[in-house]
């Protein structure tokens, strides 16, 4: 069963002193989360953080066990981090550990990350059996490239600077959402753009953050932020930004909704929409969700947990029976609007969830651009019937040569359409196309081969 981490929507809102009657208050967990053992975000990275430092001190100073104890305290609080069982495998090498270091090993193989461990001295001493070797071609070649992707069209300006993407069908174009200028362009698959808003005083738009297409209701709903990437950013904007409803034919603004107004950080982005016509939009900064509801007058706190620290993407089934919400760090969450309540998304051990830049839903699959990954990669994930769990984990592109940290995305028909280079500064943003169904259900190394890898290792270390 997934881990309950929330019982209520209200209890998490409690933990994080977000109801109305403390929204003036700072940023710091409450006494009763306290007792129940929530940490703040500030006080979970102050905690990694702490902990960092000790694992850097430990390999200067060859502490080889201290190096151990706190990655392994990492890794519990961060299990999807890779770089931390990277440095357990140093660890378990230089203390002589060959089994530990090469389970290590073999459960950042299984979940698909790249990495040779014979490119540091730091595991000399447990190359010299047939599991490392067996074991660390196949971390290599994770880092092949494969799968399916096709290069579209390259979008207007640096792809650095491209935050939102989503199909319209009415136009039959992409529209596009920049930061420097907070314009939005319709661009057509050929990469013809024409200009449809730019941020100015009187539409009091800033960066473009995230976009969403309710073509049946003729909605666009679009997130505007005041981001310090933006042209015309003030200090006096700051932490400033909302939601905006537009006619999606004549792009005129039919309403602007703030969240409520608190001392915290914020950074409004990314947003889903129901059939429904509930729009849910995440901030980035302070790990909050924000819901309007259909004919709703307000964009009003949802959801927040102290479970949750870099929030990247959300995407809501058409019936808003779950919402997921994508967090770098921890995973995916599912939550249950209706229940209220709100559970990890149950994985299978050899799938790592780490560097989730964008997120799609589509008929009970989920698509993850992991552009913070290595190799980075777009993978499907096929639900389980209560939208909690995973059945098969399905790599569909990975480490295609237009890759630079893939990201944002969105569907059109039966592909995936995304930015396969938002992690470059200067180039125009590349839009690749990844088929819904690419790709073969990943599958656990042989383990014949494996078996037999390590028995030779176990008779040479008992001779």
């Amino acid at each position: 069963m997934p881990k309950l981490i929330i019982a209520g929507i209200a209890v998490a809102m409690t933990a994080l002193l977000l109801t109305s009657s403390v929204q003036a208050q700072s940023p710091t967990a409450s006494p009763a989360s306290k007792q129940a053992g929530f940490k703040t975000p500030a006080e979970q990275q102050q905690e990694i953080d702490d902990l960092e430092k000790q694992s850097r001190e430990a390999y200067a100073a060859e502490k080889w066990v201290a190096l151990y104890v706190a990655n392994m305290k990492l890794a519990k609080l961060r299990p999807y981090e890779p770089e931390y069982l990277v440095n357990i495998v140093y660890a378990c090498a230089h203390l002589g550990r060959k089994s530990t270091a090469y389970h290590f090993m073999l459960l950042l193989q299984q979940q698909g990350y790249f990495f040779d461990f014979s490119s540091t001295e730091d595991t000399v001493d447990i190359r010299d059996t047939e599991a490392y070797g067996y074991i660390n071609n196949l971390l290599i070649e994770a880092g092949a490239a494969g799968g399916d992707g096709t290069v579209e069209f390259k979008l207007p300006g640096k792809a650095s600077d491209v935050q939102a993407i989503a199909w319209d069908s009415s136009r039959e174009r992409f529209l596009v959402g920049t930061r420097q200028e907070g314009k939005l362009f319709a661009v057509s698959g050929e990469g013809k753009k024409d200009e449809l808003v730019k941020a100015n005083s009187k539409n009091g738009l800033w960066s473009i953050t995230g976009l969403a297409v309710d073509a049946d209701r003729n909605r666009l709903w679009l997130v505007s932020s005041a981001t310090p990437a933006f042209s015309g950013y003030s200090e006096t904007d700051k932490n400033q930004g909302a939601l905006f409803e537009l006619d999606l034919k004549t792009l005129e603004i039919l309403g602007r909704y703030a969240p409520p107004a608190d001392v915290m950080s914020h950074e409004l982005a990314n947003v889903a929409v129901t059939e429904g016509g509930d729009v849910y939009v995440m901030d980035r900064v302070t790990p909050i969700i924000y819901r309007k509801t259909a004919g709703g007058e307000s964009l009003e706190a949802f959801f927040a947990s102290p479970e949750l620290v870099s929030l990247r993407d959300i995407a809501v089934t058409p019936d808003n029976s779950r919402l997921f919400v994508a967090d770098a760090y921890k995973g995916i969450l599912a939550i249950d609007p209706a229940a209220q309540q709100a559970v990890m998304l149950s994985v299978p051990e050899t799938l790592n969830l780490s560097g989730i830049l964008g997120m799609e839903y589509d008929s009970g699959q989920l698509v993850m651009i992991q552009g913070g990954f290595t190799p980075q990669r777009i993978v499907r994930l096929e639900l389980d019937g209560k939208g909690t769990g995973v059945e098969a984990v399905v790599p569909m592109a990975t480490a295609l040569e237009e890759f630079d940290h893939p990201g944002i995305g969105t569907i059109k028909g039966d592909s995936l359409y995304y930015v396969a280079n938002s992690g470059a500064s200067e180039d125009p943003g590349i839009v690749m196309n990844t088929p819904l169904d690419a790709g073969v259900e990943a599958a656990a190394p042989d383990a014949e081969d494996l078996h037999n890898a390590m028995k030779a290792q176990m008779q040479s270390k008992k001779q």
